[in-house]
């Protein structure tokens, strides 16, 4: 490591405690041996400081365990050997006081200096935690008001595009009763379309918020529910279970929402779609055309889908509400070679009946 030239206080100091010695060692009145003995502690500790503040200027504490153990060990060692250097001074009555003095304030200094600049390094590393943890509130506080704007906007768009789209569909009901022209069945169906990418833009842009409250919710019911808000045409609901679990039940009927209508879209009017219970979770499957192998990757990113009329949202939107749950999805293929998702590490009301609050 290239020596950082800028002088810094651990160099002044350690600086300052090597003229100190020299001066005190020339006016000193004893012997070379004593002279060597005294003067020997303080100037190591000069040149030590010189040497750490000269090579290691930008130096950070460590919290590790190696480095705590390291300042131990060498702390102890120096007290060991300034313990003997008192020790044999104090035996000397021909020992120079006045070096003896300046010999003690250098350590007290070497020491007082090397606690002082790790402070304030230590010092310098909780100011810069406290700016960054106020950059990261405000940025926050700028999401969170961004969501909410886009919140907004998303209501108000999409309540601005149903209207039209609402009178359009109403003209080509009226229409329809007085001619059956194959171009208002394909208006019909355009519209039909608007009205379900509407619909998955405004799920997706909610899909992602917290799940608020957590009930226990019953498959079979909530089930049922989804079925009953879903153009079914002729396919047909199976429950296998009686199956409880905690969840966001609007969220929760969105999700069976979704794949019911996924499964009829691209398993054809006539589907049989069934859901049931895991060791863990549950599972929704249908008689459909199934996912082709390689796509089961990639089905919950924005914009897949296997064709329909369909954007490829739905089982985005699945994706978010199950992660929000804390829920794992896994596509597979049923007996029949259809659609199969299996929804894993899904609580149940069980966990939490012993009276402790339902996860969050």
């Amino acid at each position: 490591m290239a020596p950082n030239t800028q002088v810094n206080p651990v160099t002044i100091v350690g600086a300052l405690i090597l003229i100190t010695t020299a001066v005190m060692s020339a006016l000193a009145a004893v012997d070379l041996e004593v002279l060597v003995l005294q003067a020997s502690v303080p100037t190591v500790i000069g040149i030590g400081l010189v040497a750490y503040g000269w090579f290691r200027a930008d130096s950070v504490v460590s919290g590790k365990r190696r480095t705590v153990l390291k300042w131990t060990v060498a702390g102890l060692l120096a007290f060991v050997l300034l313990g003997f250097w008192f020790g044999e001074m104090a035996s000397r009555p021909e020992t120079s006081i006045s070096l003896s003095i300046a010999g003690s304030l250098t350590v007290g200094a070497a020491l007082g200096t090397v606690i002082g600049i790790y402070a304030a390094r230590i010092n310098q590393t909780n100011e810069q935690l406290a700016e960054t943890v106020t950059e990261l509130e405000e940025t926050n506080n700028q999401l969170a008001m961004k969501n909410e704007q886009l919140d907004q906007f998303v209501d108000v768009a999409s309540h601005d595009l149903r209207n039209p789209v609402n009178v359009a569909q109403g003209r080509i009901e009226l229409a329809r009763e007085q001619s059956d022209d194959e171009n208002l069945e394909r208006a019909d169906a355009a519209i039909e379309r608007m009205n379900t990418l509407i619909t998955d833009l405004v799920s997706l842009t909610k899909a992602g918020d917290q799940i608020d409250e957590v009930s226990a919710v019953n498959l079979n019911a909530v089930s049922q529910s989804a079925w009953d808000n879903v153009e079914t045409k002729g396919a047909s609901l199976a429950v296998e279970t009686e199956l409880e679990i905690s969840a966001d039940e609007s969220r929760f009927q969105q999700i069976l929402e979704n794949l019911f209508r996924n499964s009829i879209e691209h398993g054809g009017d006539d589907v049989t779609v069934r859901a049931g219970s895991l060791s863990n979770g549950f599972y929704v499957e249908d008689t459909g055309a199934g996912i082709p192998d390689d796509l089961r990757g990639q089905v919950f990113e924005d914009g897949v889908t296997t064709g329909g009329a369909g954007a490829g949202l739905g089982l985005t939107i699945i994706n978010q509400i199950a992660t929000a749950h804390g829920w794992a999805i896994d596509v597979a293929q049923s007996a029949e070679g259809g659609a199969r998702f299996e929804f894993t590490d899904v609580e149940s009301p069980e966990n939490w009946m012993d009276g402790s609050s339902p996860p969050a």
